[in-house]
């Protein structure tokens, strides 16, 4: 019976606060997301309508109460959602309606941000999330075995495809960029065609029992064999549509 809380209410109206300047119509904005910063001494908005990051610094901590930073253009329309890296420095804001992702500089000290110049073409964005990875390696194959991690020498659209189906491998990995060949010859990092290659775990030392010193190959697949099974996978995609057709 829930009735017996009421009137014993834990929560009480500390402050209400706008996320808008004064002077903007309360009727063209609602808010995307609201937060606090992972150090506890902000509070970030975003406004979709004002196009706006808006930040909030705790005043008192033990009270609650908020003190305005300022507002911030996105840089884009229609900010559905944020997100900050894990050092807490960047902030990425998703522009849903004008397809793009924008990097922002998060001042630890004031709450200020500032635009970096990086933004990214995305369809449609309507959440951010950071996640860690390895840094990017270029090592050959006979690293690969030694246990390594790997990077995959992509040449076709095809190659690429497949190499993207291991996203989804149960293994370590690391995101790797395909450097595709333009229309003067020359390579070019590519942000577009990002896929993740395989991690090798690292060999056991000698003092470990016998069955903890197997090579790597002996417990997980080749990349190879994932590039296979790949390739495998997209041909009878095709297969389906075609059939589809």
């Amino acid at each position: 019976d829930m009735t017996r809380f009421k009137g014993r209410s834990t929560l009480r109206l500390i402050q209400s606060i706008s996320t808008l300047p004064p002077a903007f119509p309360k009727t063209m904005n609602t808010c995307g997301r609201i937060c606090v910063h992972q150090s506890g001494h902000f509070v970030v908005v975003s406004n979709r309508g004002h196009q706006s990051i808006c930040v909030y610094k705790v005043k008192r901590r033990k009270q609650g109460r908020l003190d305005l930073v300022g507002h911030f253009h996105t840089r884009g329309d229609t900010p559905r959602h944020f997100q900050f890296d894990h050092s807490g420095q960047y902030l990425l804001v998703a522009n849903q309606d004008t397809d793009s992702v924008a990097v922002f500089d998060f001042n630890l000290s004031t709450g200020r941000i500032q635009y970096t110049g990086n933004e990214y073409s995305v369809p449609s964005p309507n959440f951010v999330c950071c996640c860690p990875v390895y840094p990017l390696m270029d090592v050959d194959e006979e690293s690969v075995n030694e246990g390594v991690p790997a990077v995959a020498s992509v040449d076709t659209a095809e190659e690429e495809l497949a190499a993207t189906s291991l996203r989804h491998s149960r293994h370590p990995s690391l995101v790797m960029r395909h450097k595709a060949s333009d229309d003067g010859g020359e390579t070019s990092d590519s942000d577009d065609s990002t896929f993740r290659a395989h991690r090798r775990p690292k060999p056991k030392a000698r003092t470990a029992p016998a069955s903890m010193l197997a090579p790597p190959s002996a417990s997980y697949p080749s990349l190879e064999e994932e590039l296979e099974q790949a390739r495998r996978e997209i041909e009878q995609l095709r297969r389906l549509l075609e059939a589809s057709k």
